[in-house]
């Protein structure tokens, strides 16, 4: 992989949609948006992401430039997003402005309107919060502006 991230896929993981939809998200933010290695560089958390309609989990390690993305939830996961399917694009689709997530335009307003009603649920966000924004800016498909 190329040197400035390295995304692997723990054994079973190659298997799960998921798993290779995130790791192709990230590879094509990374190489289209390099500003984003910088954030994922000083990521050191485990983020475990369910997809509850779909029946479907892993776990995201993130360690200082490299991301290991294992099948189901891992015990020890600092953050646990739940999350229906149809969602989760919904959250790579956030724009990112003066460095956050900006929740005022349509994406935005659709995954904050998911987080009221429950349809995204995030636990750890408070001791973590400096460790999501960080996760919600690499998996944004759009340049930080």
């Amino acid at each position: 992989m190329n040197k400035a991230f390295e995304l692997q896929l723990a054994p079973g993981a190659e298997e799960i949609g998921l798993a290779l939809m995130l790791r192709d998200l990230l590879t094509q933010n990374f190489e289209q948006h390099p500003e984003k290695i910088r954030d994922f560089r000083q990521l050191r958390l485990q983020v475990g992401l369910m997809v509850a309609d779909a029946e479907v989990a892993v776990t995201l390690e993130f360690n200082r430039g490299t991301l290991k993305i294992h099948p189901g939830i891992l015990t020890g996961c600092q953050l646990q997003i739940t999350s229906e399917a149809d969602l989760v694009l919904a959250l790579s689709n956030v724009r990112v402005k003066w460095g956050l997530p900006y929740y005022f335009d349509g994406p935005g307003k659709e995954v904050l309107e998911a987080i009221k009603s429950r349809r995204i649920r995030i636990k750890g966000m408070v001791r973590n919060f400096y460790g999501l924004i960080r996760l919600s800016r690499i998996l944004s498909v759009h340049g930080s502006g």
